[in-house]
């Protein structure tokens, strides 16, 4: 298909024109033969479909101009020129345009997001300044999150409790503003992290017909809970979940703040992480700064693309509307005609 192309939505109806010419040529030579058949000493009215004998005495004082005659040519040529219009509209002629953008890849991507008390460490260094971890995450899955339009989105955060804190929607909006109040600590000091990634496979199971991807953004410091992180990996393997995992923190204690008091200082875990993600078939991911961070979201936003064919799309422009106004003209023009003829 190319643009400015003109196709057909039903071209079977142009079937109809060969027989259409046909009828006008018969119905021609029908009138033609009619006329013929009328004799000086018989009259008959003519309707160039059809000839009917009237012998009746007085049929001369009927004036000549109410007398149907022979359809002329050219009257034969605009009815018909008139119901092949009305043909080519049933046939929905259709102009090719310009090719439309490619809709959404229809993902679903559900973000887990730790936000036990570890996630307020400040091991991340920003312009010479310390940053905590969460600052960092939010702002960046913010940025991420503004260049999946079309795309369904979730946010889930886990601590001691694991909470939906938006199911699965297209409003970018709505998810920026919910992100924005997301804090440490507001599900509890610990991470249960296994809890986190089912109540993730459950939320992603009720569209299994959709491309799914889930992406875990934790330091794994100690994880808590029923259920072991493994163990729920192996639940996302299960349902051909890819479970993306990120490390969030240093992995050195190189890295930790001088500080007077406080929490106890635990770096990221990345081998937990990478036994997870490599369990469902994923890549772990190590956020040391915020562009590893950048480019790790990024890296996992292509590897997720959905591979199904999307056949291009055209704009389509209607053009039946011209012959059929066309026709219409036709028709009222020939009956205008007739109006004129017969007054004189």
């Amino acid at each position: 298909m190319k643009e400015d192309n003109v196709i057909f939505n039903y071209p079977e109806w142009l079937l109809v024109l060969p027989l259409l010419l046909l009828i006008t040529l018969l119905l021609r030579h029908k009138a033609k033969r009619n006329k013929s058949l009328v004799g000086p000493s018989n009259l008959a009215l003519v309707s160039g479909i059809s000839a009917s004998r009237l012998l009746h005495p007085l049929i001369h004082l009927i004036p000549k101009k109410y007398s149907t005659g022979q359809y002329p040519l050219s009257q034969y040529i605009v009815y018909a020129v008139i119901i092949s219009c009305l043909v080519i509209a049933l046939a929905e002629p259709v102009r090719i345009g310009e090719r439309l953008p490619d809709p959404p890849q229809e993902r679903d991507i559900v973000f887990i997001i730790d936000t036990s008390v570890s996630m307020i460490l400040r091991d991340y260094v920003l312009e010479g300044q310390r940053v905590d971890r969460m600052s960092l995450v939010k702002e960046l899955l913010d940025r991420f999150i503004q260049k999946l339009e079309g795309e369904r989105l979730s946010l889930i955060v886990l601590g001691n409790e694991v909470y939906t804190l938006v199911p699965l929607t297209r409003d970018q909006q709505l998810l920026r503003r919910m992100l924005s109040r997301v804090e440490a600590g507001m599900a509890g000091r610990f991470n249960n992290i296994g809890e986190g990634i089912a109540l993730a496979v459950k939320q992603a199971n009720k569209q299994a017909n959709r491309h799914r991807a889930l992406i875990l953004l934790t330091d794994a410091s100690r994880p808590t809970g029923s259920i072991t992180p493994m163990t729920a990996a192996q639940l996302a393997k299960e349902s051909n979940l890819p479970l993306y995992t990120i490390a969030i923190g240093a992995t050195s204690y190189a890295a930790e703040e001088i500080r007077n008091a406080g929490l106890i200082y635990h770096p990221a875990d990345p081998t937990l992480l990478n036994s997870i993600a490599e369990h469902t078939g994923a890549q772990s991911f190590q956020a040391s700064d915020s562009q590893t961070l950048e480019q790790a979201i990024q890296d996992i936003e292509q590897r997720e693309t959905n591979t199904r064919e999307i056949p291009a799309r055209y704009y389509h422009e209607a053009l039946y509307s011209w012959p059929l106004f066309l026709g219409l003209l036709l028709f009222i023009f020939i009956q205008f005609i007739h109006i004129l003829r017969y007054r004189k």
